[in-house]
């Protein structure tokens, strides 16, 4: 499991991680690039979520085609972001299955094409290839299949990196295919989400009898690659906290904290939607949406200060 875990010079591609089961990982986990997971039946395939672009998703059902000639019948979204979403048109014999709150999010959003060609304009001629596609059956706290000789639970433990989350738990393999509840060497984004609640769910799935965790962006690990997420995300949580009461403005604190270690991870410049967020917590306001557009220009000035790149380099910040 060794190659696995390494933070540099793990490539694309599918891996067998237990007996018909599979992880799907991109390298290298940043700009809307996630991982994906696949469960082998006698009847047909579930897939772990549908990546963001066609490019991607095509890839993917490439890989799967490798070990598989069964359709994909059910598709399991881990939460209503893009790069976890826009393929799942691509996966036309599937049931597709998600948080209620994921589906809602789907269809409240739809699939804004010009917002996300601006932010992240590496795929911009991919985006107005996709079609619309929401799940057709939803869960609220627990759903379990029975696929591959095994269960195979879904959960949901609250709000965390949105308010929908849900991770797919195999039991009998100590596997989870935690979606975007866990980033590995790659900063989490809670710009949508809860970060005391985040930290909560970390410890319970910490507690849970787990030994491999497959992320949302990042090579596979497991509990101790978790723990270090928690750190982080404890730290930000900790020195947000002094700044607010210090009555600094979230771009002041997002500038002060010392990430340490943690500034080595992807997109370090997170912290500043992430501190945002705090700030909301801190007052109640979670109900109350970010500014996307001051969320993604702020991280991109951020990393241009940090970095000394042009502030209006349009390939600096992701989902």
């Amino acid at each position: 499991m060794n190659n696995w875990i390494t933070p540099e010079g793990f490539k694309t591609g599918i891996e067998e991680v237990a007996p018909k089961v599979y992880a799907y990982i991109q390298a290298f986990g940043e700009l809307g690039v996630s991982n994906a997971g696949l469960l082998l039946d006698k009847e047909g395939a579930m897939a772990v979520d549908a990546l963001m672009v066609p490019s991607m998703t095509r890839r993917f059902l490439a890989a799967i085609k490798k070990v598989t000639t069964k359709p994909v019948t059910r598709l399991v979204n881990t939460h209503h972001h893009i790069d976890h979403s826009g393929g799942n048109y691509l996966f036309r014999e599937a049931e597709i299955v998600g948080h209620t709150y994921c589906r809602d999010e789907i269809v409240r959003t739809g699939m804004p094409v010009d917002f996300f060609q601006k932010r992240i304009p590496s795929f911009a001629a991919e985006f107005p290839k996709l079609k619309l596609a929401v799940p057709d059956v939803t869960f609220e706290d627990s759903l379990v299949f029975h696929q591959a000789g095994r269960e195979v639970e879904l959960r949901h433990l609250g709000p965390a990196h949105t308010f929908g989350d849900a991770f797919v738990y195999l039991p009998k393999d100590k596997l989870l295919f935690a979606g975007d509840l866990a980033f590995y060497y790659v900063t989490p984004l809670a710009f949508q989400g809860h970060v005391g609640n985040w930290i909560k769910v970390a410890d319970r799935i910490l507690k849970m009898d787990v030994e491999i965790i497959v992320p949302g962006h990042g090579p596979i690990g497991g509990k101790k690659e978790l723990r270090e997420m928690r750190t982080y995300l404890a730290l930000i949580r900790r020195e947000a906290k002094k700044r607010f009461d210090a009555g600094m403005t979230a771009e002041q604190a997002a500038r002060d904290v010392k990430l340490g270690i943690f500034a080595r991870w992807r997109e370090p410049e997170r912290i500043l939607p992430n501190i945002m967020r705090l700030y909301q917590e801190f007052r109640n306001e979670l109900d109350q949406p970010l500014d996307a557009l001051q969320v993604f220009d702020g991280m991109r000035q951020l990393r241009a200060e940090w970095h000394g790149h042009g502030a209006d380099d349009p390939d600096m910040c992701c989902i």
